[in-house]
């Protein structure tokens, strides 16, 4: 992430690190663990830190999207 600031008569950028942005997929990976005959209880808890953070409407939005998508990449 960079901003620009001002120092007296001039600007300057400064710079910092970006938090990395949790998406939809650590979820679905939590989701697909409960499937498996030996779950990941790390992935499972990442989908459950997910949930605990994230906004309920987010989440909502973000399925929603990616179904659409698959459904207009299958031209259904």
């Amino acid at each position: 992430m960079v901003r620009l600031e001002r120092e007296g008569n001039s600007f300057v950028f400064i710079t910092g690190k970006t938090q990395a942005v949790q998406d939809i997929n650590i979820l679905l990976i939590a989701l697909s663990e409960l499937q498996s005959n030996t779950p990941d209880a790390s992935k499972i808890k990442e989908g459950l830190l997910f949930i605990e953070n994230s906004n309920e409407c987010d989440i909502r939005n973000e399925i929603k999207n990616l179904l659409r998508k698959a459904l207009e990449s299958e031209g259904l």
